[in-house]
């Protein structure tokens, strides 16, 4: 598999999928199919708790988002998803927020491409 900057918010890090999936192909390609068809959507419901400052809800929902992140080898993302997750917990600062989920969907709307192009790839 190629070596992407995994420092790159919108890069697959291949080296965290190898150590998760031990190169299985299959297993990857089905992470990433699930994770564009039942998971993506769903990241439309933290900005609508941003939205609503509903703080507690925005540190809920990206909780339960952080491990579907990781296990795609999205992991600048992660870090990024984690650390909205501890402001919304800590300090709920709505512009810092706002201005960390801007920068965490910048670079989800550019992989997502990068994982249907994978997927495809994985799948012919």
């Amino acid at each position: 598999m190629e070596n992407f900057n995994s420092a790159s918010l919108h890069t697959i890090d291949y080296g965290r999928l190898n150590e998760l999936y031990d190169g299985d192909n299959e297993q990857i390609a089905s992470l990433f199919e699930l994770f564009l068809d039942e998971v993506f959507p769903d990241f439309r419901e933290i900005e609508m708790e941003i939205d609503r400052q509903n703080w507690v809800e925005v540190a809920k929902t990206a909780h339960k988002m952080l491990p579907w992140v990781g296990m795609v080898g999205l992991t600048a993302l992660e870090a990024k998803l984690r650390s909205i997750e501890a402001q919304a917990k800590t300090d709920p600062n709505p512009e810092a927020i706002r201005s960390a989920w801007n920068q965490f969907k910048f670079g989800l709307d550019k992989a997502m491409p990068l994982i249907r192009e994978e997927l495809t790839r994985l799948t012919s």
